[in-house]
């Protein structure tokens, strides 16, 4: 990779704020990196889109900005973006598909609102419509032949990171716990939104989360894949690691250890070096 002082503003985003998928993309072939960085980029764009605006129309407006950049019907604003720019050229040359970028833009206007999902269900739609549907594209990018295992990593390695972000995610007033599953576990997204929920319901509806993206995790390994998927599978491998430290944590997403970041270098080279993720 290309030192600070030459990284690309869009790779420099990703180093700054995603540093999980900017060191996994560092496993990928020097020719896939950059365009790597560049749809890690723009999935940084869309997901702050939420805090950036005061009004979920203002949000909503600037997520179909992105709908017609995709399009082609903002060529001469894209090129003076430098995440749209870049990105606009990559979706051209490589011939990606739109339809996941459109999923991942639906998914995001959910983010406008603030109503939990409703049950397991709709948490993994919501995966699906973004962490998945990401890593679909970044397997498109690699030419390689792995969506049934990108769908299941992608999905697992977000609920795992919703679990992580709950704090900062109460914090803005924000909930993606489902409410059926805190109803499970003797709570509810009122009682958690009022800060009146008992911790220990909080973590039983965490553990239960955690076990679902376990279990997709798991399935994505039993699948065979090639080798050339792994920079966009090797999340696994960190979500492994992060729902470890949950379980260790008694499921409490409060825990200071939970939210603390371990990009786990030594456990992502091994793995890809053996050709797992």
């Amino acid at each position: 990779m290309p030192s600070d002082q030459t990284m690309s503003p869009a790779a420099e985003d990703v180093r700054r704020h995603d540093r999980e998928r900017f060191v996994t993309a560092l496993f990928a072939p020097m020719e896939a990196r950059a365009d790597l960085l560049v749809l890690y980029a723009f999935n940084l764009e869309i997901a702050k889109v939420r805090e950036s605006v005061h009004e979920a129309m203002a949000g909503m407006i600037r997520l179909q900005w992105w709908r017609e950049m995709l399009s082609g019907s903002r060529d001469e604003e894209a090129a003076r973006h430098p995440v749209a720019g870049p990105l606009l050229a990559l979706t051209r040359q490589r011939g990606l598909s739109l339809e996941p970028f459109e999923r991942m833009l639906e998914a995001r206007e959910t983010d406008l609102s603030n109503e939990p999902p409703a049950d397991m269900a709709a948490l993994e739609a919501y995966v699906a419509g973004t962490s998945a549907a990401l890593t679909e594209l970044a397997l498109e990018i690699l030419g390689a032949e792995a969506a049934e295992a990108g769908r299941l990593v992608g999905a697992g390695y977000a609920m795992t990171g919703l679990l992580r972000a709950v704090p900062v995610h109460l914090s803005t007033g924000r909930l993606t716990l489902p409410e059926a599953v805190l109803q499970a576990a003797g709570t509810s997204s009122e009682q958690v939104l009022a800060g009146r929920a008992d911790k220990a319901a909080i973590a039983q509806a965490a553990r239960l989360v955690g076990e679902r993206a376990r279990e997709l995790l798991a399935q994505a390994r039993r699948l065979r894949v090639e080798r050339k998927a792994l920079p966009a599978l090797l999340p696994a491998t960190l979500a492994s690691g992060h729902l470890g430290t949950l379980a260790r944590a008694g499921w409490d997403v409060f825990d200071s250890r939970v939210a603390r970041p371990r990009p786990m270098p030594v456990r992502l080279a091994v793995n890809a070096m053996l050709g797992r993720f």
